[in-house]
């Protein structure tokens, strides 16, 4: 199937030109259709429909993958912390790239798929909420974790940075 094809294209690298614009023009139809289709199914079985629309919002998922700001490479030391964790369980990891609206980060702790958790710059205390996007295994014993920032519109500033 195409969306698992890109799926796994999208998790070993960022589309850029063509490739990208080929990726929006199919998962905007693919959303498009899909969500058209489940609304005026009548006749589907609740499966039915419910495939369809995991389907939509699996297309819509990737459609904000390909759309997201441009990475750009940055180490730079952060905290990462589920909002109970004690101060001594605040793990201080680092960047592997950043974007406006998120960052990949190597870590050494386990984490969910679509977990919540605060990242904060140690520099300046500023922090966010941000979300596990997905999970990749980093042997021997650190996992890198895409994180989405959810409540700052440029947490690692890079709007400002010319």
């Amino acid at each position: 199937m195409r969306l698992e094809e890109f799926r796994m294209r999208l998790q070993s690298a960022s589309p850029v030109g063509k490739e990208r614009i080929a990726f929006s023009q199919f998962l905007t139809e693919l959303i498009s259709q899909t969500t058209m289709l489940a609304a005026t199914a009548k006749f589907l079985a609740p499966l039915q429909r419910d495939q369809f629309y995991e389907l939509s919002l699996a297309a819509a998922e990737l459609f904000k993958r390909v759309q997201r700001n441009p990475r750009v490479l940055r180490n730079m030391p952060i905290l990462i912390y589920r909002e109970a964790d004690p101060p001594s369980q605040r793990e201080l990891t680092s960047t592997v790239d950043v974007s406006k609206q998120g960052a990949c980060v190597s870590t050494g702790r386990v984490w969910k798929d679509r977990e919540e958790l605060w990242v904060e710059k140690p520099t300046n205390q500023l922090r966010a909420r941000a979300r596990i996007a997905w999970l990749k295994a980093n042997p021997p014993s650190q996992t890198l974790i895409g994180l989405e920032i959810l409540d700052c519109e440029d947490f690692w500033g890079l709007g400002r940075a010319r």
